[in-house]
């Protein structure tokens, strides 16, 4: 009873905040407040390496929820909700066909749901990007999963690689204009991805393919139709975080500091101000914030999957 009533007058006070900030937050992009963003990709997306609901199913359509839902986690999306409640942020709710990895407070302020699939390549998110929409705004970080056929090659060459990242990067465009022509109102901000890093096997090979993909994108651009390109931005995440404490224990998902940088360079893009990629929570965020959501080293672990299983979840084996 006393957990109800504790979740109850939670609500109730989240919901006066949001009424009375809604009418003086900034409006970006000359939208209407709160905005609907549709957080969009894999499992960068999702969360993993912080959220502690990776063991639960990943169902595509309902919104399941781990019960307890999590104290702290939710990813960059996590972030994006604790920054809206501090003031610093955005004021919004969220869109998508499935929930999880977020976080109890998610859940009570309609932040929770999302389209981030651990393990989907580009092609395989496509299908998702063709369903009907309403949002504003679509958060777009997606290619990674397409970069491990490269480490079956032993010694790939350029062309190799090349190759992959050419493929991945047609196949972005194609996953892009579903997501256009399905919203018609809604604008895109697409991340030049965040690169991998030690102690991944291979991580430097594998940062090869990132780059050149990321480079794609930015190369072939404004052969996009004009009317494509007036509805979407590049966001360029590939060096907002660097190797070490951005990321998590596996080397290919950000620790909870990394993704507090993916949500502030969301925030500045959204809001139209100057990237900082050394500090892009400058301005935005201020240590109290930062220490209500940066996990223990307890719950660091527990939001770490084992090696095994972090293995199937990047296979799509839950």
């Amino acid at each position: 009873m006393k957990i109800k009533k504790f979740f109850t007058w939670q609500f109730i006070m989240i919901c006066l905040f949001y009424s009375m900030t809604v009418g003086a937050q900034p409006a970006p992009y000359k939208l209407t407040n709160p905005v609907l963003i549709r957080p969009f990709g894999d499992s960068i997306t999702y969360g993993i390496g912080f959220t502690n609901d990776w063991q639960c199913p990943m169902y595509e359509i309902y919104q399941y929820i781990c019960m307890p839902p999590g104290i702290k986690g939710g990813g960059y999306r996590g972030w994006l909700t604790l920054l809206s409640l501090n003031g610093d942020g955005l004021v919004f709710t969220t869109e998508g066909y499935q929930s999880g990895g977020s976080y109890f407070q998610q859940w009570l302020v309609n932040t929770q749901t999302h389209d981030g699939y651990p393990g989907w390549t580009v092609e395989d998110l496509t299908p998702i990007a063709g369903r009907v929409s309403f949002s504003d705004i679509t958060l777009v970080h997606a290619g990674t999963n397409d970069m491990w056929p490269i480490l079956k090659i032993q010694n790939p060459t350029d062309a190799q690689i090349d190759q992959l990242a050419t493929t991945t990067g047609q196949n972005l465009f194609k996953m892009l204009d579903a997501l256009l022509n399905n919203n018609p109102k809604t604008y895109i901000f697409v991340a030049q991805i965040i690169k991998v890093a030690p102690p991944l096997a291979g991580s430097e090979t594998v940062n090869k393919v990132i780059f050149k993909y990321n480079n794609y994108i930015v190369n072939n651009w404004y052969n996009l139709p004009p009317s494509s390109r007036a509805r979407m931005a590049l966001v360029d995440m590939h060096h907002t975080l660097q190797p070490g404490p951005d990321y998590s224990a596996d080397g290919i998902h950000p620790s909870s500091k990394g993704y507090l940088k993916i949500a502030c360079s969301w925030i500045r893009a959204i809001k139209a101000q100057p990237a900082n990629q050394q500090d892009p929570c400058n301005g935005i965020t201020t240590g109290k914030a930062e220490k209500q959501l940066t996990p223990s080293e307890e719950e660091t672990k527990q939001m770490t999957p084992p090696k095994d299983k972090l293995e199937r979840i990047l296979k799509r084996k839950f």
